[in-house]
Formats: C-alpha cells, structure tokens, sequence
C-alpha cells in the first residue's frame, strides 16, 4: 500500500513516507510503558463529571442505605477453658490422670458453644421459638435454633484458653440474654455431661462385674474339679516323689541286669564238667582218683574178672553216678538263680515303666491345670480391677465438676455496633471509586474513535495536519451547530482565531501556494458522512482565497451537494452540465464574496449521469484547472459508500483525509484508506475535525492541543 509506508529504525520509532510527498515526518511511536500513566490521568480528567456524577450518586446511595440501616447491638462474654481438671475423688493407683486441655480442644469447644444442642437449650430457655424474628409460634424451634446459631460468634482470642462469644441483634436486652444463657447453658452442659458419663460408666462396670464374678468361680471350679480327677494334690510334691522312686529303680535294675548276667554266666559254665566246681564234688573226684589208682594197682596183678578189681570197677561206677548226680544238682541250681534274676529283672522294669508313665501323666495333667489355674488368676485380676474401677466410680458420683468457667458475662450495650458511619463512607467512597473507574471503563470501551494525533498516525500510519477545534465548545464563541456555514463564516470574521489557524496549519503542511508547492489539486475525504468534509473543504478554500491565493472548489458529492446549498442557494448550472460540455466552466462557476474563493457547484437534479464524475472528462477538466487556479478543493463523497468517491480522489494530487474527533471508527478510517489506495489516490495527511479543546488539554493526551490553555490568549475569538 502506498499510502503508508512504514521504516522502523533503530529507535523504534515508526517513520511515514506518503508517495512522493514533500515532506515526511516521523509517526509518534506507541509507548514502551507497560501502563502509560499519563493517558490514564488524562482520560480520567476528561470523563470527570461522568467519573464525579457516578460517585456522587453512589456515595448518596450509601448515605442513604446509613439512613435506612436499622440499628444492631452486640453483646459480648468470654468463658475460659481449664488447662487441667482433678478430680476431687483421688483415682485409684493405676488409674489414668486426667488429660490436659490442648490448644485443639479450645478449638472444639468454639464447636460445641455453637452446636444445635446449646442453640436448643437456649431457645426453651429463653421461649425463643415464639418470638416474631426467631420464629412465631412454638412449632418453629428449628428455624429458631438455626437462626440463634447464625448470629452466634465464637472465636479464641489469640493462642489463650479464652473463648469470646457474642450475638448481634436490633433489642440490645435480647442480644445480652442469648449471650448469658448461651454460656450458662454450655457451662451447666458440660457437667451435665459428666454426670451422664459417670452413671453410663457406673451402670457399664455392674454390668460388668456381674459376668466377671460368674467367669471367676466358674475357673476356680474347674481348677478343683480337675484336681479331683487327677488325684493332683501338690503337682510339685507328687512330682518329686515318683522321680525319686524312678531314680531308686533304675539304681536296683542295674544290680538285678548285673546278678541276671552272672547267673547267666554260671548257667553257661555249667554245661561244661570242668567248669563245675563244689566241695561234694572235689571230694568224689579225690575218691574217683583214689579208686582209679587201686585198681590200676590191682589190674598189674590180676586180670578185669578178679573180683578185686570188679568189686573196685563198682566203687568207681558208684562214685561216678555220685559225680553225675552233683553236676546235675549244681546245673539245676545255677538254671534256678538264673530264672530268679530274670524275675527280678522284669519285675524292676515293671515297677520303673510304671513310676515313669505316672510321671508322664502327673506332667501331662499338671500342664492343664497350671493352664485353668491361669484362666483363674486372669479372671480374678480383671474382677479386682473392675472392681475397683466401680468402687471409684460410685465415690466420685456428685464430684464432677466442669472444666469451663465463665470470665466475665455480657452487659446490655449502650450504643449499637451499627450502621457505623465511618465505615459506610468508606464503603461508600470505594464503590463510587470503583462505580466511576467502570463507568470510565465502558465509555472508553464504547467509544471506538480517535482521541488524539497520536491515535491517528499510530493507528492510520497517516500524518495529521492540524486538529479542527469544534468551535461550539470554545469559550467565548456563539454558533449554532444547526447553521453548516456558521464555521466558515466565523473563519471569515475571526481571521486570528485557533480555528483559522488550523486551516493556515493545512496550507503550511502541504506549502499551498509556495513555487514549490507539488500539491494543486486536493480532494478532501471522509471514510463516513457527517466527517466534518465539506466543511474542512469550504473552509481550507476561503482561508487559502483569503491569503490571496486562486481556489476552486469543486463540489464532487452528486448526491448530497453539501458545499453547493451551503455557498449557494440557487445554481443553475454546475459540474456536471460542465463535464457533459453543455455550459462553460466561466458560466458554471460561482464566486464566495466573502472569502473571494471560487465555487464549482452541483445543481438539483432528480436525475444525475453517476458515472460522468468517474470519466476522463472529469480527469481532464481537473488537470486544465491546475492552469487558471493555484488551488482546486474537491469536495468528494464518503469513501466508504461511494466509489466515484474512490475516482475523484485518484485524480488528485494529493488527498486530504478527515476524521472525526472520537466519533469516526478506526475499522471505518482503515478501510476507506485501503480503498482509496487500491484506487491509486495519494493520501498526504488527515485533520481530525469537531475537536474539543477544553477536553483535550484537561485529558493531556499526548498532542499540541494539551497546551492550549497556555496559548489561548494569543488567539482572537
């Protein structure tokens, strides 16, 4: 686009360069300030009266709500906790001490104070539940306790074992009876409670004890009952006898297993002749011998049938049978001690089997009965604590004291707590505050314009020209904003004025009228009506005729004719007869005596030949004026409405562009600037037109005009 054209330089600031324009100047670049202070003081001083009036109202309605507000007072009392409650019972040893109060349990008492419970308590005490406010008749007692607990406030004072508890309420008397009673009711509570505790306790251990006292004679029961089975008197007396009956047996098999082996030995022994040995039986042997040696004597001598040796052969047999006869007498008797020491054996055995199964079962019954003796003595210690515990208990009964106590109680309150006018003011004077920052808020929300030059080269990338003061709003002036040629004829009578000033800006902004001057022709254009164009047109023609320069202004705008009705009344010719050849442009033209400035109007027609302004006759009568005039205005139609606007202002050397002060949309002012590039038009600069300049120097923001308040009396009015 070649109507703006942005080089950002190191500085960072954006500098604009129109075409070939003259001149280009630097475009003030956007603050680098998070927040821009100074735009936000002055946009509150220009919304001020908005701003005051919003407050004002505001604050009259907070006054107004003190006024209206009905007077509450609050009663206030402070109830403490005990950090430790003895009992006046001594416990019994064993027993377990008190617990200390903690921070926590200050903490749960605020809970209990505004519990239904102590709510309830207070409303039947006091008949709440009848009370207009509370409830109104005696069925509504929850809504009573409800409303009761609502205005309750309990809070701990700091880390202290204090408790502080107050109720607001429009009867200061009623208020301090809640408090009272609320107190009184949690105090009394709570040893109510203990009381309660004492006796559920009480009636828990006799219960108790009963079944105790069944299971304690039940075990002892067993325990003798098992005794007289086993025959278990004294386990440990029995006990010691029947080992040391076992250790006196095994000491006699032991010698019994000895003598069995000997007689064993001897039985073995005796098998043999030669192994036998007795007293009989050596003497039969010495006589066997003596026989034996006679005979060996007698049979030297005689032969076996002498009767010597016969009669000796039958002493022999007698003593042999003899022999036989001792060896089996001592065989008999060795096999006799054998089998009496084998008795023995067994018999020993016998008795030490059983002395070590009475034993095993002596153990064996011991280990049940130490195990029932057990269940016994743990039934009676349970019992004897138990007992103890309810013997405690039943002395305590009546002792119970609580570990609250009221610190001081509430009085009746001399003067309500609110409305507190302090705070309502201050209340109100942040609302108001808060009220006008968004009513300042939304107007800047809602108003969607340029406020400043600034606004127009930041956001437009076109330089401005000058700022058109709005002249209904200048002090000392009297125009009607009804009359479209009030502004140009005070131009003419005011020659010195801010408002002719802002015109001479245009021409020294563009050098009108100077050799150099690369500007003859200008078009002045508008994105929307009501821009404040034709004015701008009808005023920059009579102030450059009134510097002596040669001005046309042409009147472009087929459909409005706004410059034609405000210089002339009655035309009968005008452009469009011109470009159509049927007059002459000497006999269409029409001169402003009071600026000596050239009018080429548009005459009333219900018919109009539309695409005539757009043709190369409009072209070429635009470039043959450049030669009879030093300035030729064309006065156009709204950009954004009408493309013969777009046409017109191509065939220029320049356009001037006009936006009106807060009121033209920045949407609107973009896209007729796009318009008019795609048509080829060379936009130089813009004015901003209607401006107030009261307002702008009282919001500071950010152009010449902040100052005006230190040059207005330069200028004449």
């Amino acid at each position: 686009m070649n109507y703006r054209t942005f080089d950002e330089s190191q500085s960072g600031k954006l500098m604009y360069s129109p075409g070939n324009a003259t001149a280009s100047r630097p475009v003030a670049s956007a603050s680098t300030n998070l927040i821009d202070l100074r735009r936000i003081f002055g946009t509150i001083r220009r919304r001020q009266w908005w701003a005051l009036a919003t407050g004002a109202i505001v604050l009259a309605l907070t006054l107004v709500a003190y006024l209206q507000a009905k007077p509450v007072y609050t009663a206030t009392a402070r109830v403490g906790i005990d950090r430790r409650v003895e009992d006046l019972v001594t416990p019994t040893q064993g027993a377990a001490a008190p617990l200390a109060t903690d921070s926590s349990s200050v903490d749960t008492e605020v809970q209990v104070l505004t519990s239904p419970r102590v709510a309830g308590a207070v409303v039947d005490r006091l008949g709440l539940a009848a009370r207009p406010g509370f409830g109104g008749s005696h069925k509504d007692r929850d809504q009573a306790i409800e409303r009761v607990r609502s205005g309750l406030a309990v809070k701990r004072e700091g880390n202290s074992y204090a408790i502080r508890v107050s109720y607001s309420n429009g009867d200061a008397a009623l208020a301090t009876k809640i408090v009272n009673a609320t107190i009184d009711e949690y105090v009394s509570g709570q040893r109510g409670d203990k009381v309660n505790e004492r006796s559920r306790e009480t009636a828990l251990l006799s219960d108790r004890l009963a079944k105790l006292k069944s299971d304690v004679l039940q075990a002892e029961a067993a325990v003798a009952r098992y005794r007289g089975a086993t025959n278990l008197i004294d386990i440990q007396k029995d006990g010691t006898a029947v080992q040391q009956e076992i250790s006196l047996l095994n000491g006699q098999l032991a010698t019994a297993k000895a003598d069995n082996a000997a007689a064993a030995s001897r039985v073995t022994a005796s098998r043999g002749a030669d192994g036998l040995e007795s007293a009989v039986l050596r003497a039969l042997r010495g006589q066997q011998a003596e026989l034996s040696a006679q005979r060996a004597n007698l049979a030297s001598k005689y032969f076996d049938t002498h009767p010597s040796i016969q009669k000796i052969d039958r002493q022999i047999a007698d003593v042999n049978a003899s022999i036989n006869n001792e060896l089996r007498s001592i065989r008999a008797g060795y096999n006799a001690d054998l089998r009496v020491s084998e008795g023995r054996v067994a018999s020993i055995q016998s008795s030490l089997d059983r002395a070590r199964g009475a034993l095993n079962q002596a153990n064996s019954a011991s280990v049940e009965l130490a195990e029932l003796e057990r269940n016994a003595e743990s039934a009676r210690g349970l019992y004897q604590s138990l007992l103890d515990r309810y013997l405690q208990s039943v002395t305590g009964q009546g002792t119970e004291r609580s570990n609250a106590y009221v610190i001081s109680s509430a009085t009746q309150p001399s003067s309500p707590d609110s409305p507190d006018l302090k705070l309502y003011l201050l209340s109100g004077v942040i609302a108001g505050t808060l009220a006008a920052a968004g009513v300042i808020l939304l107007l800047e929300l809602l108003e969607s314009g340029f406020q400043t030059r600034a606004d127009v080269e930041s956001k437009l990338g076109v330089p401005v020209m000058t700022s058109v003061p709005d002249l209904a709003a200048l002090p000392g002036t009297r125009v009607s904003r009804r009359d479209p040629m009030a502004p140009a004829n005070y131009l003419v009578s005011h020659d010195g004025s801010v408002f002719s000033e802002s015109f001479r800006s245009i021409r020294a902004a563009l050098s009108l009228g100077r050799a150099d001057s690369k500007i003859r022709s200008l078009a002045v254009c508008s994105a929307l009506p009501a821009e404040g164009k034709t004015t701008v047109s009808i005023c920059l023609a009579r102030s450059a005729a009134m510097a002596g320069l040669r001005t046309l202004l042409v009147d472009c705008d087929l459909r409005r004719r706004s410059s034609s009705a405000s210089l002339s009344s009655n035309v009968k010719a005008g452009l469009i007869e011109v470009l159509k050849g049927e007059v002459q442009l000497r006999d269409a033209v029409i001169k402003d005596e009071a600026s000596g400035a050239w009018l080429l109007p548009q005459r009333a027609s219900e018919t109009h030949d539309y695409d005539i302004i757009t043709s190369k006759a409009m072209e070429t009568l635009v470039e043959s004026l450049r030669g009879s005039f030093d300035l030729i205005i064309l006065d156009t139609a709204p950009v954004l409405a009408l493309a013969d606007a777009r046409a017109v202002a191509a065939m220029a050397d320049g356009v001037l562009f006009t936006v009106r002060w807060r009121k033209t949309p920045t949407n609107a002012a973009h896209m007729a600037l796009e318009q008019l590039d795609r048509a080829g038009a060379r936009v130089v600069g813009a004015t901003l037109t209607q401006v107030n300049l009261q307002q702008q120097a009282r919001a500071g923001a950010g152009d010449e005009m902040i100052y005006y308040n230190k040059f207005k009396s330069y200028y004449a009015t």
